[in-house]
């Protein structure tokens, strides 16, 4: 009994101080490779959220959204500063005031950069491991 309770309180602790927490990839925030805009992250939000639908220098944005995945996950907690039902409950309202769409949301990180690379307009982001010369990094998240 008193080693069960051992391992018990050893777990805990372990899991409290983050030893078996998750491991996140880096995800990078992509562009077409002629696109040479750059964003801060407050920028890149306004995109996301159809608050702007402009890079900085003026060129038309069209941002790309995953439809599930770590990477989704990541980028909307860091970027978009949201949980999934506040982000759907923000684009119900949206849509329902006919104020904004969300953002095209694509199948697979594959089907995003190939979108990018194919649309010098398209904003994206995949898993950082992802990324090809088909592509250009405007930020990574980590």
């Amino acid at each position: 009994m008193m080693k069960s309770c051992t391992i018990f309180a050893l777990l805990a602790a372990c899991l409290l101080c983050g030893v078996f927490s998750p491991a996140y990839a880096s995800v990078a925030v992509i562009v077409h490779p002629d696109n040479d805009s750059t964003l801060n992250e407050r920028q890149l939000r306004n995109i996301y959220l159809g608050k702007s639908r402009v890079f900085p220098n003026g060129n038309e944005a069209t941002a790309l959204d995953l439809s599930e995945g770590q990477a989704r996950r990541q980028f909307i907690a860091k970027v978009l500063k949201r949980s999934e039902a506040n982000l759907n409950s923000y684009w119900a309202r949206m849509l329902f005031s006919s104020q904004g769409q969300p953002p095209r949301e694509l199948d697979s990180e594959k089907a995003v950069k190939q979108a990018v690379a194919e649309n010098r307009s398209a904003i994206g982001y995949i898993d950082a491991d992802q990324v090809d010369e088909s592509v250009r990094v405007l930020m990574t998240l980590e």
